[in-house]
């Protein structure tokens, strides 16, 4: 340290001498305060499990969101506790975000967003009221001037919380994904990361709030990466090709599916954004709920692929094709040579081999899908069901069904969508064929033709009119069908004429998501379900991860260097690699569940199970 800083003052810098120094500072860092050591004994503990830490834009004031609805605000420079706020919300508080040195909001399991001023501690400034789940992240975009909250309901809500209206603050519900757990806003305003448990990562590049809900309006990426799972072409996905294109020059949609080889993830739980906005930090659950993983990825555009091509040109996106079983070689070569599909292209009918839906039971859902009074068109299919519905949610609603005596069962939050892959039945081909006919000319022969092909066809599909008067008698493709209890389907491979001609259109491609993958670590998995937010350094060159009843400190190499840039990038990004640990340290008497650093100096705070929050800094 004597000679880096001699050469300083000299004015003669070493190449290595920053990292060194960084090594040894971060490797240093040790507790030296705690939470509970400054309190009572019979107070210990009574704020339940720390959930959330947060420091305002200076750095001399940190935020506890806790268990037993307390929030708790304590002076980073004497870590003495300022105010307590013993009933915040009426259910556990789960997030904190600040807008600036003294404003900042609180989210709750009670549904709610609260403001608060650190100047009066002694009510909220408002209550903001739109979720209907429990809210789990809470972002501000200084750029657009809105709040932004997103909650287990899979939506996420901005605010304008400078409009005060007799209603309340003008709110507006700009996207909605399934599974979503945790949306966060890079600093410099222009992206917009959600992470879910369906094991993808949706970076929205070029963010524009005022737009997004107009600009993906119907997209669901849920669905679309059901198709690229399935590598099925799927109709009502593949038409929102376009909010991946280059050409769309705001609300750009991006997924990031690679994780390493032993991670099958699953439940991404926590997220965090680089503090400079060069990549993303992740911590997932594997499918089998036996391990724990921390990644990194890369959070920036994809560049161009050569530039030697024209600049009006859009650069062709890495896709899979999706060829049917049907088709010949000849065929193959010639859809080759014909040039790429547009974003937004028609729904088409092609021979892969799909499903029909049966109905195998008595008969109930014919009957409740007939109650709407509009019908639906012939055209939709029920092919594809989903439900988007927590466990906890599915618990709270039975809870009130008993109170108030109504039957209740998973399967009535349960729906169908229209993929547009299904072929029309028999019996709806025809009676859509026989239309199209009559208003073009009237042609017998050709009625003759279509009445022989259906039914040919529906000898071979028997059982299927049940389920075709039950789609029938719907209202729209975007309006749920209700499937109720007791009630089973049955899946029956659809068997298409073999004589039945194939385009040139229907060889479709499917899109491919790029490879982001930089750094990953093991993590372990203690007391699972709960879930742990690490955090980055503020320079970005360390990560703090929760680990058992302490903390890791991770870095991008031993020498503690900074995020890698040009070439050295470009190796990470071909071959992911371990991140390395520079310290570990051991603490609590608790699984930890949140880390943060602070924003001014190397100053690590962290929070366990057990309601203590620990400080660290380092011992040179």
């Amino acid at each position: 340290m004597e000679r880096y800083l001699s050469r300083r003052e000299s004015g003669f810098s070493h190449r290595g001498d920053e990292n060194d120094v960084m090594r040894r500072i971060y490797s240093s860092v040790g507790m030296f305060n705690s939470y509970q050591a400054n309190c009572k004994r019979t107070e210990a503990g009574r704020t339940g499990a720390i959930f959330n830490l947060e420091f305002n834009a200076d750095g001399n004031v940190v935020v506890a969101a806790t268990e037993r609805k307390c929030v708790l605000v304590f002076d980073a420079i004497t870590q003495r506790e300022i105010f307590k706020v013993p009933d915040a919300h009426t259910d556990s508080v789960n997030c904190i975000k600040f807008f600036d040195e003294r404003l900042f909001a609180t989210g709750s399991d009670d549904f709610t967003v609260a403001l608060w001023d650190l100047r009066n501690m002694k009510q909220k400034l408002r209550v903001l009221h739109g979720h209907s789940n429990w809210v789990k992240n809470i972002e501000y975009s200084s750029k657009d001037k809105l709040l932004v909250s997103s909650g287990f309901d899979g939506s996420i809500f901005t605010w304008d919380i400078n409009s005060h209206t007799e209603q309340g603050l003008i709110s507006q519900r700009v996207f909605h994904a399934s599974g979503l757990m945790r949306c966060r806003i890079s600093p410099t305003g222009d992206k917009l990361v959600l992470c879910t448990s369906g094991g993808y990562i949706m970076i929205i590049h070029h963010l524009d709030l005022t737009t997004l809900h107009k600009d993906l309006c119907g997209f669901r990426p849920g669905i679309y990466r059901l198709m690229q799972l399935g590598e099925q072409y799927i109709p009502q996905a593949a038409k929102y090709d376009h909010v991946f294109s280059k050409r769309q020059k705001k609300n750009r949609v991006e997924l990031v599916t690679d994780f390493p080889e032993q991670n099958d993830a699953e439940m991404i739980m926590a997220l965090q954004i680089h503090p400079h906005c060069r990549c993303m930090l992740t911590r997932n659950v594997s499918c089998d709920e036996q391990s724990e993983w921390t990644c990194i990825h890369d959070i920036n555009e994809e560049p161009v692929p050569s530039d030697d091509e024209p600049a009006e040109e859009e650069p062709q996106a890495k896709k899979k094709r999706v060829i049917p079983p049907s088709r010949t070689a000849n065929q193959d070569q010639e859809t080759d040579g014909l040039p790429p599909r547009p974003p937004r292209r028609p729904m088409r009918m092609s021979t892969v081999q799909v499903f029909h839906l049966d109905n195998a039971g008595s008969g109930r859902l014919a009957a409740a899908a007939s109650a709407p009074a509009s019908p639906r068109p012939d055209t939709f299919i029920p092919d594809i069901w989903a439900a988007e519905l927590t466990v906890q949610e599915r618990a709270i609603r039975q809870n009130r069904a008993r109170n108030t005596n109504n039957h209740v069962s998973g399967y009535n939050f349960v729906y169908a969508i229209s993929s547009g892959v299904l072929p029309l039945r028999p019996s709806v081909a025809s009676r859509l064929v026989v239309n199209s006919t009559l208003r073009q000319q009237s042609t017998p022969p050709a009625l003759e033709s279509t009445g022989s092909n259906s039914s040919s066809s529906s000898s071979s599909s028997s059982g299927s009119s049940s389920s075709s008067s039950s789609s029938s008698t719907s209202s729209s493709s975007d309006s749920p069908v209700r499937l109720e209890s007791g009630h089973r389907l049955r899946l029956r491979p659809f068997v298409g004429s073999p004589a039945a001609p194939t385009s040139k259109e229907n060889d479709h491609s499917i899109l491919v998501n790029a490879k982001k993958l930089l750094y990953y670590a093991a993590e372990t998995n203690t007391k699972p379900g709960f879930i742990k937010e690490p955090g980055f350094s503020a320079d970005g060159r360390i990560i703090c991860s929760p680990y058992g009843n302490g903390v890791r400190l991770l870095g991008y190499s031993s020498d503690c260097c900074d995020y890698p840039r040009c070439q050295m990038f470009e190796e990470v990004k071909r071959r992911p690699q371990k991140l390395v640990e520079l310290a570990k340290i051991t603490e609590h008497q608790d699984v930890v569940l949140c880390a943060k650093f602070s924003p001014r100096e190397p100053l690590l705070v962290t929070g366990c199970n057990g309601g203590e929050v620990t400080w660290y800094r380092p011992h040179l």
